[in-house]
């Protein structure tokens, strides 16, 4: 059965392999991580750097018809015929460039490039509960979007820069040949004008930085100051909050202008490169022409290679900074999938799909075959801490049976909601073993997925959609209405201007903190798991709301592990597990856990802070709501 592995050792061999191809994985250099990136399309990669080259062979045919057209120029015969050599090969570049390359090839090996590594990095963030505890959501984001961006792009202008070194190469091989004093000179020119554009450049990189981080700098102070309007109103502030804002933009105009100033530099040196080569060229050879030993024809060819040489100089100056750039960027991309960039991208389909699902389509993941009905879900000798402290849990045991309700519960810190993101995968284990009908599970955060679980935070996220959306996720909508109904949600839709389709804002700004909780609670439902897990989902429930939440969902029918202190589902229980200090402190019926530990008398008598905020974070920011 996939995903349930038997073994001795659990899940810890498992572990130690994958920790073995991670440190392998980590001292791949950047090429070896490119190669990996462009291993699902290197066909089209190639095709298109064989492209780049015959495009610029082409090139530098014109550049020697262009020689023999203007020194037979007045003499008999073969002008015509060099015309129309030039025009076959210029219109034959124009197609292939922007017909073929342009159009086809370079989006599909950068686009391509960046579908496989997003899926590899969302399907990583998926199945790996490590990746979160390693990352903030602002760097993930940034891997998701610009590092991986990045790379795109580098792989997709890397075939240009190779055929810009073979045409500099030959080029560079046939003035040589014409006259190598003169060439000379100019790559003594260009070689001078491209250290300056790349200086500039790297002062620009530099300012642009800058520029964003003065341009977030302000962003974050009007956000502020529009949020604490009424706080500056009330200080009457606003002469100084005023004057910090101009202070911030002052600071980001300076950046803004010596950005600026740097790119004119650029452009002003890469545009004058070609025009001060000629006027170095005719210097050189002024006299000569009159001798015989440089013709009009090699004037026509240094002057038409000058003008690519120029732009080849440029982009293969840029290759160190878009090298240095492209490593940091994979770097971020390995670090994110754990060192496992290789084996997360062979998890990815390949660019050419199979017929029927379009292209650039990958290939999904085989669903896994389905599992046994949950008689009993087991946890043996649990340990996990949150990574870079020594805050969780320790050896816990617990058993869930089918059709009952177990309930754990503890004060602010005891490891409850920690306890819980380990049984489901969320938080990597340092030992212990989770059991499926007496089955160890060897990766419970792919196999603890609805139908066979479910599971509701102890602080809901809800997408920036309509109620019907958040709810649905996509599957069918005829479990929506049963879903809401068993969520205590029915009477709000139809209180809402557009019941269903309502839109909830950026997080469900626009609810309640009790209806975030029960569209949560109705998306849980919607998929019809076997298992309920439920973190603390009704502290935002006014009391006759919760009573007739756990009325519908109690009902001996679902299996249920609920972290709660409310009395109404301690007293409903089949099972209360007592946490202190992340350890079991007891565990039984309610009235046994009561007789037996002197924690739930604490609990129970409000003796200690109780509450469910205290594992993982703040509460929702959301008024209460019913």
């Amino acid at each position: 059965m996939r995903g349930v592995e038997r073994t001795d050792e659990g899940t810890g061999r498992r572990a130690r392999d994958g920790d073995r191809v991670e440190g392998g994985e980590e001292r791949q250099s950047v090429l070896g991580r490119l190669a990996d990136v462009l291993r699902g399309s290197a066909r089209a990669y190639w095709t298109l750097t064989g492209l780049w080259i015959l495009l610029r062979l082409g090139t530098l045919a014109v550049g020697l018809l262009f020689q023999r057209l203007f020194d037979e120029l007045g003499a008999d015969g073969g002008v015509w015929l060099i015309i129309a050599l030039v025009a076959a090969i210029e219109a034959a570049r124009l197609f292939l460039q922007f017909g073929v390359m342009i159009n086809r090839l370079e989006p599909r090996v950068q686009y391509g490039t960046t579908a496989r590594l997003r899926h590899a990095l969302l399907g990583s963030a998926l199945r790996g509960p490590e990746v979160t505890a390693r990352t903030s959501p602002g760097e993930s984001l940034r891997t998701v979007g610009e590092d991986v961006d990045e790379t795109g792009f580098f792989v997709a202008w890397a075939p240009t820069n190779l055929a810009h070194w073979l045409f500099v190469a030959a080029s560079v091989t046939v003035m040589m040949r014409i006259d190598a004093v003169v060439t000379g000179a100019l790559l003594a020119l260009l070689v001078l004008l491209t250290l300056i554009t790349a200086l500039a450049h790297s002062r620009f990189l530099r300012h642009r930085r800058a520029t964003r981080a003065a341009s977030g700098e302000v962003a974050g102070a009007l956000r502020e100051m529009v949020g604490a309007v009424g706080a500056v109103q009330a200080a009457a502030a606003e002469p100084q909050v005023t004057a910090h804002v101009a202070r911030l933009n002052g600071a980001r105009a300076e950046a803004a202008v010596r950005e600026e100033l740097y790119a004119v530099v650029q452009r002003t040196v890469i545009g004058n490169a070609a025009p001060i080569g000629v006027g170095v060229v005719l210097l050189l050879v002024a006299g000569r022409m009159d001798e015989g030993t440089f013709s009009i024809g090699d004037l026509a060819l240094f002057t038409f290679y000058l003008q690519i040489l120029t732009e080849a100089l440029g982009s293969i100056g840029m290759l160190s900074v878009r090298l240095q750039r492209v490593s940091v960027a994979l770097g971020r991309v390995a670090g994110f999938l754990g060192g496992r960039l290789r084996r997360s991208l062979e998890r990815v389909g390949p660019p050419d799909a199979p017929e029927g699902t379009g292209e650039g389509a990958t290939v999904p993941d085989a669903a896994p075959e389905p599992a046994p009905p949950l008689r009993e879900l087991a946890v043996r000798g649990l340990t996990a801490r949150h990574p870079g402290t020594g805050h969780g849990i320790e050896d816990v045991d617990l058993v869930v049976e089918r059709h009952t309700v177990t309930v754990i519960t503890g004060r602010v810190g005891s490891g409850k909601s920690t306890l819980v993101r380990a049984v489901l995968g969320l938080l990597p284990h340092d030992r212990g073993t989770v059991l499926w009908n007496g089955e160890p599970i060897a990766d419970p955060a792919s196999f603890l997925v609805a139908p066979r679980c479910g599971y509701t935070p102890q602080v809901p996220r809800l997408f920036s959609g309509t109620v019907g959306e958040n709810v649905l996720l996509g599957r069918d909508g005829a479990a929506f209405d049963e879903a809401v109904r068993l969520a205590v949600m029915e009477l709000d839709l139809a209180a809402m201007p557009d019941g269903a389709d309502t839109v909830v804002g950026p997080r469900g700004l626009r609810l309640s903190g009790g209806q975030i909780q029960r569209a949560a609670l109705a998306r849980m439902l919607a998929g019809a798991p076997e298992l309920l897990v439920m973190d603390d989902v009704s502290s935002a429930l006014d009391p006759e709301t919760e009573h007739l939440l756990w009325e519908r969902l109690l009902d001996g029918t679902r299996t249920v592990l609920a972290v709660s202190h409310r009395p109404a589902l301690l007293r409903a229980a089949d099972r209360v597990v007592v946490l202190e200090d992340g350890r079991v402190e007891a565990s039984g019926t309610f009235d046994e856990v009561m007789a037996a530990s002197a924690e739930m008398g604490r609990i129970w008598t409000g003796a200690g802070p109780v509450g469910g905020t205290g594992d993982t974070g703040p509460a929702s920011s959301n008024p209460p709501g019913g």
